[in-house]
């Protein structure tokens, strides 16, 4: 990734096309953590795109690329959500789009990939992006905490509190915070 972010620095426009095509489905994944919309998800993608390209020179670390950008996409996100909130003050929709196959792995698959969305959907959005991080891009929680600003111990305590939301959620138990 460390040699790609060097040719993009230069120019390269085709290897910028690669990085983000190497990280396309993670960028997805933590932009759906604060946005419903598909549409919304696309555009705060294609923003971060564009301001990472801009500004990917004044990178200095280049093994930083990926933590930099998802900084970036974040900072997006919140302005999309902020922006969507003012024009109509409607509460967050849970979308879900699934096609449904006809073997019982594949459903019980689903099943169980919906419940734990719903799930997640229950989380405020500074957990669900915790656990977004943590557990589908595989963070630590010394990375997760750099990308957030946030001390190390509180993501560790945030990610503590969400697993136990989840879990009680899971039981059918209502979390009273």
């Amino acid at each position: 990734m460390e040699e790609l972010v060097a040719k993009s620095k230069k120019g390269d426009s085709k290897a910028f096309t690669e990085l983000i095509h190497s990280i396309k489905n993670d960028l997805y994944r933590i932009a759906k953590t604060r946005l419903n919309s598909d549409d919304d998800i696309g555009d705060a993608i294609q923003e971060t795109m564009i301001i990472a390209y801009k500004k990917l020179k004044k990178l200095k670390d280049n093994s930083k690329f990926k933590s930099w950008i998802i900084k970036i996409l974040i900072n997006e996100c919140n302005l999309i959500y902020k922006k969507r909130k003012k024009q109509n003050d409607i509460y967050e929709k849970v979308e879900i789009n699934t096609v449904l196959g006809n073997e019982d792995e594949s459903i019980h698959m689903i099943n169980s990939k919906l419940d734990f969305e719903l799930l997640i959907n229950q989380l405020n959005y500074e957990e669900r992006l915790i656990i977004t991080l943590f557990y589908n891009n595989r963070y630590s929680c010394s990375e997760i905490s750099e990308i957030l600003n946030m001390n190390v111990n509180t993501v560790k305590s945030k990610l503590k509190r969400a697993k136990e939301k989840i879990k009680n959620y899971s039981e059918g138990g209502i979390y009273n915070e």
